[in-house]
């Protein structure tokens, strides 16, 4: 088995498999990149033809039980959701005493790496935001919470698709048996701290309206260029999270709808009954924003037919839906 030694990640060496070394049924053509959980493979299925991506556990990862069981968690849940905006796997694996799970071969560039040009055209915004609310409503609907959506973990097809990466930190939220692996324990901080909902930051239980927060915040930094809670250093970012309202859209010197930033503020509301309570109704309401032809418009002169499509607004309980819907 041919090893070189091309790059360091936290301080080790990690190794690479050369081009040309075979793990099961897969050959290795090439080095996609380096993560936090190992390498990315570009390989070739030799059974069924087929370029693919080969994800394998960093050596210096190889003996330990519970970043080993994130990654198995990551494959079994995976395995467990199908949606054209979600990493579709293929196969999960071990060969001389490599772990491996194999997922389709994704051509483009991560949102992370997008943004660092600079941030996009709202309409651009809305329209990867949408497809990410679609991916995180199929995982929603089997009770699979990301808990870790970022721009890192998004990733932007040649062909203009999108898909969510990641599920590494997932939480299931509902008796779903399929996906038999423990998870983590609640009370302990999971996620990336910029992008983290004020639940998460509490230790708290996080449900499907923590991803929403989350997308709300990746959908600001997508308009803006910059995430709406980010601070010097860590304690302060958290307490920004947790008490501050972001400068507000309108403010930014940018031309945004004004329905669309009113969305993003439904996205970032600090108590999780105040946000949107669907991801499939932030979709919804991104498109219907997307196809209005004077969403630039102010607010004052919309016509009488934008309405707010199921603002629930019910006594004692507060807002539970905010969805705007522009009819044609």
């Amino acid at each position: 088995m041919a090893l070189d030694a091309i790059n360091r990640f936290h301080g080790e060496t990690v190794m690479t498999f050369a081009a040309g070394t075979r793990l099961g049924a897969y050959s290795i053509t090439g080095l996609l990149g380096v993560g936090g959980m190992g390498e990315i493979y570009r390989a070739r299925d030799e059974r069924l033809g087929r370029d693919v991506a080969l994800k394998i556990v960093a050596g210096h990862l190889r003996h330990d039980d519970d970043e080993l069981l994130r990654f198995e968690r990551e494959a079994h849940t995976l395995a467990v959701l199908s949606h054209p905006n979600i990493l579709g796997i293929y196969d999960f694996g071990e060969a001389q005493g490599v772990r491996f799970a194999v997922t389709e071969l994704l051509l483009g560039e991560t949102l992370d790496e997008r943004l660092r040009r600079g941030a996009l055209p709202w309409r651009t915004a809305a329209a990867i935001a949408s497809a990410i609310a679609q991916g995180l409503a199929a995982a929603h609907a089997r009770g699979i919470v990301h808990r870790d959506l970022k721009p890192a973990n998004v990733f932007l097809l040649a062909d203009g698709g999108v898909k969510i990466l990641d599920f590494g930190l997932a939480r299931l939220t509902l008796g779903d048996s399929d996906v038999g692996v423990r998870v983590p324990k609640e009370g302990v901080f999971v996620g990336t701290k910029v992008y983290m909902s004020p639940e998460q930051v509490s230790g708290e239980p996080a449900d499907a309206r923590s991803d929403i927060f989350c997308l709300g915040c990746v959908l600001y930094e997508m308009l803006i260029g910059w995430a709406p809670f980010s601070r010097l250093g860590v304690a302060a970012t958290m307490a920004a999270i947790l008490q501050d309202e972001p400068p507000p859209l309108a403010t930014r010197g940018k031309a945004i709808p004004p329905a669309l930033a009113a969305l993003v503020a439904g996205c970032l509301a600090k108590e999780p009954k105040q946000r949107f309570q669907a991801a499939l109704d932030l979709a919804f309401g991104l498109n219907a924003i997307i196809s209005t032809p004077r969403a630039l418009a102010p607010a004052a002169s919309w016509p009488v037919r934008v309405l707010l499509f199921a603002a629930g607004i019910l006594a004692g309980i507060g807002l539970t839906l905010v969805t705007l819907y522009v009819l044609r």
